[in-house]
C-alpha cells in the first residue's frame, strides 16, 4: 500500500534573530532542493525586523511544507532547536542558519548517506565559505572521519549537520543553559555514542560577516569550558579520579634570574600558579617540585603545598619534562603514599592561565578517549615557509580571515599539560593520542619570553588578572 501523504525524511529549521537581509536565499535554497521529502521550520526568534514577514512568504508557497514558529523575545539558539524539535515529523534534522544556504543536493546525499550508514547517527559535509554578497571566498575541506582524523576531537559544525531524531531525543535535546556551541555540545553527548561520519562534498555556503557569532572568540571558548564542565559533572559517580597537580619550577635563567619568585603586581609569579589550584578540592595534591632553595622556602611559609627539592641534574637545558614528571610522580607515590590516576603539569610562567583553564584540561582528558591533554592557543597569523620560489604560505586561508581546519596552526603555550599517570612513561611520552584545549594568545603570555614579561608586569599592575 503506497502512503498518499508521506512523511518528511528531512526537517530543516531555521532560527532568525534579525537575519531577514539574509532569510529569503536561504529559504530558497532549501525550497530548490533535488531531495523533496522535506519539512521545514522557521523560528522567528524576538526579530524586530522583517522575519516574520519573509517566511510568511514562503509559507503562503508551500503551506504543507512550511511551519512557522514565534517568540515575542528572543530565546536564543538552544531554545529554537528545542522548539524546532518538539515539532518536527521527520527522522532526520539539519539546522539551517539564517544567513547561510543549501547546495540543491545537500538533502538528497546527507539523507542517503544516512540511510545507507544506520549504524551511523549524524553526518556532516563541507563548505564553501562567502562573503556578506555571497562571493566565494574559499573551501572548508574537513579531514576524512576514521582514516584522516580517527580522534573526532574537533566537532562538526552545528548548522547542516544531519542528525537523526532519535538521538537528539536519547540526549535530551540541547542544554539551554549555553548560550554558544551547540554543536560543540552535541558532539561531545552523541559522537561516542552514536557515531559520525562525514561527505566531501561541499553542501552549503557559510556567510562570514562582522555579526557573525563565530567571529567571538572569547564568549565560544568560554561556552566551551561550561559545556565540558557540566558533561563531566553529569557523568560523574561516587569514585571520582585522583589528580596530582604538579608545579615544576625552574627559578634562574639567563638574564632572568629568580624569575619565579619575582613580583608581579606585588605578588610572586609562582603563587600566581599555586592560588590558582591549591584550594581547589577537586585536587587530591598540589606538589612543588625544584631544585631551589629560596622555591621551597616560599612554599614551606605558604604552608598549602607539598613540597619536593629534586636533584639539581633536572633541571639543566637538555633534561626532558618527561624526566621532570616521572621524578615528582615516584616522590608521589613512594614518599607521600599518593597514587594518582591523572598527573596535571602546570607551568609558573603564564600567571594570565586560571582555574578554568585547569578544569578544561582535566574535562577534556575525560571526555575524549585521549591520553594527553596540552594547552595552545590558535595562531592566527600568516605563515610562510620558504619553498622553490621563494616563500609559501602555510596557512593560506588566512588571506582570506579563513580558518581552515586543515590549515590550522596550534602552538603549546606550555601552561598545561594533564596525561593519565599509565600515559607517564619515557616510550609513550607525548605519543598516542593527544587532545588540546585552546587558550587565547593573551591568557598564554610567557614570563620568561623578556617582551611578554613586560607586557605581564604592565597587564597584571592594571589589574588584568
Amino acid at each position: 500500500m503506497i502512503d498518499a501523504n508521506p512523511r518528511p525524511s528531512v526537517t530543516v529549521y531555521v532560527p532568525s534573530h534579525n537575519y531577514g537581509h539574509f532569510l529569503a536565499q536561504c529559504l530558497q535554497s532549501v525550497l530548490d532542493q533535488s531531495f523533496d521529502r522535506w519539512e521545514l521550520i522557521v523560528i522567528a526568534d524576538g526579530s524586530s525586523d522583517n522575519t516574520l514577514a519573509i517566511a510568511q512568504q514562503f509559507q503562503a508557497r508551500r503551506p504543507d511544507q512550511i511551519h512557522i514558529i514565534q517568540h515575542e523575545q528572543p530565546r536564543g539558539l538552544r531554545a529554537c532547536a528545542n522548539a524546532a524539535l518538539e515539532l518536527a515529523k521527520a527522522d532526520y534534522i539539519l539546522r539551517l542558519d539564517a544567513d547561510d544556504y543549501l547546495d540543491d543536493s545537500a538533502l538528497l546525499v546527507l539523507s542517503h548517506f544516512l540511510d545507507k550508514h544506520p549504524d551511523l547517527g549524524m553526518v556532516y559535509c563541507n563548505w564553501q565559505f562567502v562573503d556578506a554578497d555571497g562571493r566565494i571566498l574559499g573551501l572548508e575541506q574537513r579531514k576524512r572521519a576514521g582514516s584522516e582524523d580517527q580522534l573526532l576531537d574537533l566537532p562538526a559544525h552545528g548548522a547542516c549537520t544531519l542528525i537523526r531524531r532519535r538521538v537528539l531525543k536519547a540526549i535530551g535535546g540541547y542544554d539551554t543553559r549555553f548560550s554558544a556551541q551547540d554543536g560543540h555540545e552535541l558532539w561531545l553527548k552523541a559522537l561516542h555514542r552514536f557515531g559520525a561520519g562525514n561527505v566531501q562534498t561541499p553542501l552549503f555556503f557559510y556567510r562570514q560577516h562582522e555579526s557573525s557569532m563565530s567571529r567571538d572568540a572569547d564568549r565560544l571558548l568560554a561556552a566551551r569550558r561550561a559545556i565540558k564542565q557540566q558533561l563531566v559533572a553529569n557523568s560523574e559517580g561516587v569514585v571520582k579520579p585522583r589528580i596530582a597537580i604538579i608545579v615544576p619550577v625552574k627559578n634562574h635563567y639567563p638574564n632572568m634570574p629568580n624569575l619565579a619568585l619575582t613580583l608581579f603586581a606585588g605578588k610572586a609569579l609562582l603563587d600566581y600558579t599555586l592560588d590558582s589550584v591549591c584550594r581547589d578540592a577537586r585536587f587530591s595534591c598540589v606538589l612543588v617540585t625544584s631544585e631551589d632553595v629560596e622555591v621551597i622556602e616560599h612554599c614551606r611559609r605558604r604552608g598549602d603545598v607539598e613540597i619536593y627539592q629534586r636533584a639539581a641534574k633536572l633541571s639543566e637545558p637538555m633534561v626532558q619534562l618527561a624526566d621532570i614528571y616521572a621524578d615528582a610522580v615516584a616522590h608521589l607515590e613512594t614518599n607521600l603514599q599518593m597514587y594518582p590516576d591523572i598527573v596535571v603539569a602546570l607551568s609558573v610562567h603564564t600567571p594570565l592561565r586560571r582555574t578554568v583553564h585547569v578544569h578544561e584540561a582535566i574535562d577534556t582528558l575525560l571526555l575524549n578517549n585521549v591520553d594527553h591533554v596540552l594547552s595552545t592557543w590558535e595562531d592566527l597569523d600568516l605563515h610562510y615557509r620558504h619553498g622553490n620560489l621563494g616563500l609559501e604560505a602555510i596557512n593560506a586561508g588566512m588571506m582570506n580571515a579563513l580558518r581552515l581546519e586543515r590549515e590550522a596552526l596550534y602552538a603549546c603555550n606550555g601552561s598545561i599539560h594533564a596525561l593519565w599517570r599509565e600515559a607517564l612513561t619515557q616510550a609513550r611520552f607525548l605519543q598516542g593520542r593527544i587532545g588540546h584545549v585552546v587558550m587565547t594568545k593573551l591568557d598564554s603570555l610567557l614570563a620568561k619570553n623578556p617582551d611578554d614579561h613586560r607586557v605581564l608586569q604592565l597587564l597584571l599592575n592594571a589589574g588584568t588578572s
